[in-house]
């Protein structure tokens, strides 16, 4: 085939370039796309060491580059935990096939329309971009390593990174998808108020990955993503633990109008969100999931172990299953592969950087929208439904199980829509006329959750008062009302 006749031309020249360190190259006539090679740099700080080399070939090489990998154990920014060679040269969208294994620079930093080659790329770049011995970078791995990663990761994604790592202790890196929303802001907010020495956290958006695609499209300009490269992405973050947030949601007439987009969407995104997440060995993944995936059919209160006793509200059906399977992901690769990903359900959260459109958005944002229009226009307050709902409110917590855990006010402290009109009129200092439209869609009409489980871990944990969180919440939409999700 096209690809044994190019390399073996290559080890013929190989044999006659006067390069040395191919004077040691290991392959089985048999099998020529796998190599081992033994390379010896000439500059510091690894002159003094030999690294052995694997390059393995793909089938139909020339036309896709070959995987680079050390089996010697070394720390170097282009360089990853797996031992995996980072270079532009080999990175499938830079990649010519007219690149030759021989060919190369001397420094290695030549761009992708060059002629250098993986070889010389490879062991020339062993002495760039770091400025210290193999002995010093194994006692202070993260002085370079992760800093190396720390500095591509700020380079690549125009995410949020908070980075509150000591240069002495091993670093956690939390990778939060749906950063950009409701409780992903939530979260940076404590994350940038607190003291969490040792831990690094990337809150992104839809607008920095496509979460639904696992290779998506890449502009040619180096570092610069269209929707993201998903893959890319935990390739160059390398998270230890990842908060899932990100979904599509909506409201109620969003997800009548829209149930097979919302089950389609979300589906692919939780699969590929957990299948990175086992793949590139994530030590916690904590998911966000919501009260709606109960059965609409039930009894009172629900709680954990009924979540698949029978099918959701008939108004949401494709977001309530496809955030049932991640429960079903969860089982799945703690039964295949020992994973302790879990999940959590909140009832119902609201909040600063919520999306208050009207034709989307849950009923809190909604009524806040609506009754901001309402105090500004001097109309009427019309309110369309009359479920009840409960305390809108979250707590992330770390659980060493599998099974989701509610996070949810007690049964006694649940309001209803009249006493969420009142707060918000209360909070907005609101005068005017409120009107109940009976004549609209409801929804389901009631979610009372039973938070037995959440007081077994959290026995003192408090939520905050209703009043005062809608009061929090409407301050902040009067102020933020040009720049919010409208």
């Amino acid at each position: 085939m096209a690809s044994s006749r190019r390399l073996q031309k290559e080890l013929s020249d190989l044999k006659s370039c006067g390069v040395k360190a191919y004077e040691s190259v290991e392959y089985n006539e048999s099998n020529l796309l796998h190599w081992t090679v033994l390379l010896i740099p000439d500059k510091e700080p690894y002159n003094k060491g030999a690294f052995k080399v694997n390059i393995d070939f793909p089938a139909d090489y020339p036309f896709k580059p070959p995987k680079i990998t050390l089996a010697t154990k070394i720390y170097h920014p282009n360089i990853d935990d797996k031992g995996q060679v980072c270079l532009p040269i080999v990175d499938p969208n830079n990649w010519k096939p007219a690149t030759r294994t021989e060919q190369g620079g001397d420094d290695g930093s030549a761009g992708p329309d060059s002629r250098t080659g993986t070889r010389s790329s490879t062991q020339s770049g062993l002495g760039r971009g770091v400025q210290q011995g193999p002995k010093e970078i194994q006692q202070n791995r993260r002085g370079i390593h992760q800093k190396a990663r720390r500095e591509a990761t700020r380079i690549n994604y125009p995410c949020r990174s908070w980075d509150m790592a000591g240069d002495g202790a091993e670093e956690m890196v939390v990778l939060v998808t749906g950063g950009t929303g409701l409780v992903g802001k939530a979260i940076e907010q404590i994350v940038k108020s607190e003291d969490r020495a040792g831990e690094k956290w990337l809150f992104i958006g839809s607008k920095d990955c496509d979460l639904t695609d696992l290779q998506a499209t890449r502009k040619n300009e180096r570092f610069t993503y269209i929707n993201g490269y998903f893959r890319r992405l935990f390739e160059d973050v390398r998270p230890t633990h990842v908060i899932h947030l990100a979904a599509m949601v909506g409201g109620l007439f969003h997800n009548l109008a829209h149930n097979l987009e919302f089950f389609r969407r979300n589906m692919a995104i939780n699969d590929n969100v957990l299948a990175m997440c086992h793949e590139f060995d994530v030590v916690k993944c904590v998911s966000c999931l919501s009260t709606c995936i109960f059965p609409d059919k039930t009894t009172y209160p629900i709680d954990e172990t009924m979540v698949h006793l029978g099918p959701p509200h008939d108004s949401n059906f494709g977001y309530s299953y496809a955030k049932r399977m991640i429960d079903v992901l969860n089982r799945g690769y703690s039964q295949d592969y020992g994973r302790k990903y879990t999940s959590v359900i909140p009832c119902n959260v609201f909040g600063p950087h919520d999306n208050y459109n009207l034709q989307s958005a849950h009923v809190l944002p909604a009524l806040i929208h609506k009754t901001y229009i309402a105090k500004k226009e001097g109309k009427p307050l019309e309110e369309t439904s009359d479920p009840l709902y409960l305390l809108r409110s979250i707590e992330c917590c770390s659980l060493q199980e599998v099974d989701p855990i509610i996070l949810s006010v007690s049964e006694e402290d649940e309001v209803t829509i009249a006493d969420a009109v009142k707060a918000i009129v209360k909070a907005f200092d609101f005068q005017g006329e409120v009107k109940f439209d009976t004549t609209k869609a409801d929804g389901q009409l009631k979610k009372t959750a039973s938070n037995a489980k959440l007081k077994k871990y959290l026995p003192d944990f408090r939520f905050t008062p209703f009043e005062e969180a809608v009061k929090a919440s409407v301050d902040w939409f009067v102020q933020n009302h040009e720049s919010a999700r409208v």
